[in-house]
């Protein structure tokens, strides 16, 4: 054990000269410490505020929010002024819809550290999802003038851009800053194929074949590229994107839905029945492919289970008036 503490207080010390601030603590790091021997070190030494910030910082990328959140305000009881403590607390109580708390936390960590980056950023993201854009865009442009090239900033700047201007060409063009800056920014990247994708944009599918280069195995980047397909009525390629994206998630009722409905329209009714029947056993209160389903066997002549299907779409929508429709006609069939 000593050994093992030997070395943490090494690394602790390596933090220190390494950081380009000397209270922030890398994310990353957490994860190369060993749990036992960080808890063990601050047991004997529990005013250490960097083992705390590490530890906390652990918690958080953990999802133990209650923990986290223990190590944070320790923090700030032993330094009220400390960027990580300001900054994790924030972190910690956003994850729990705290946000004014949040909120007030980064401000007070901006207001202690002036020239701070991260506390920005996450105020930033919490004034775009609560739609205050002015605020949010002042936060990133003093992110962008303290440094160029923080992609996270012309991240929020482009979905600010986006949803209070309407924006979409000015949006895109500040996502693809935040690409070229990070070349593996998931979230810029998923945003600019959804972005180009509702377009038409044949550029989504280098957006998408780049997310599936960094996550091979994403059955939402399939499900994605099989909406894609199917707005530009390239079928082949649905099938194929839905089907890959079913063999990664067998719980995707949607993915099914979509296959039998390009099945249907391609009057293979066997195949469409049997993709509905996968969503229903997918998502069973699902009245959208009971109603496919319906629509099949009545296509196929089989009034007695195009009626049963209709009906169990209406039991579960009343409101639905397709099905409402369907059911009107194979009820006159068998008069």
């Amino acid at each position: 054990m000593a050994k093992s503490l030997n070395w943490l207080g090494v690394f602790f010390l390596a933090v220190a000269c390494t950081s380009g601030s000397p209270d922030t603590t890398p994310a990353a790091d957490a994860a190369t410490v060993d749990p036992d021997s960080l808890n063990a070190y601050l047991a004997e030494n529990p005013n250490d505020v960097s083992a705390l910030s590490l530890r906390a910082r652990r918690y958080l990328d953990g999802a133990n929010i209650p923990y986290a959140l223990a190590d944070a305000q320790a923090i700030l009881e032993l330094d009220s002024t400390n960027h990580d403590g300001w900054l994790m607390y924030g972190e910690a109580n956003y994850l729990t819809n705290q946000s004014r708390v949040a909120r007030d936390a980064w401000q007070r960590c901006i207001a202690e550290h002036p020239a701070e980056i991260d506390c920005r950023l996450k105020l930033a993201e919490l004034y775009s999802m609560v739609m205050e854009y002015d605020k949010s865009l002042e936060l990133v442009n003093k992110v962008i003038e303290f440094d160029p090239n923080q992609a996270t900033a012309y991240f929020i700047k482009g979905l600010n851009i986006r949803d209070s201007k309407g924006d979409t060409a000015m949006a895109l063009s500040y996502i693809q800053k935040a690409i070229d800056l990070d070349n593996e920014y998931v979230a810029a990247i998923d945003m600019a194929g959804v972005m180009t994708a509702a377009k038409g944009d044949p550029l989504a599918l280098s957006y998408y074949n780049r997310l599936l280069e960094l996550q091979p195995d994403n059955a939402r980047t399939y499900y994605k590229m099989g909406m894609y397909h199917l707005g530009v009525g390239n079928y082949n390629g649905a099938i194929e994107a839905f089907t890959k994206c079913t063999q990664l998630d067998p719980t995707d009722a949607e993915a099914f839905y979509n296959l039998g409905y390009i099945h249907l329209e391609l009057s293979m009714l066997s195949e469409a029945r049997k993709h509905f029947t996968s969503s229903i056993q997918a998502r069973e209160i699902n009245y959208r492919a009971y109603y496919g389903r319906a629509f099949c066997w009545e296509r196929g002549g089989d009034a007695a289970n195009a009626e049963k299907d209709y009906r169990q779409a209406l039991t579960l929508n009343p409101q639905h008036g397709p099905s409402r429709e369907g059911l009107n006609r194979v009820l006159k069939q068998k008069k």
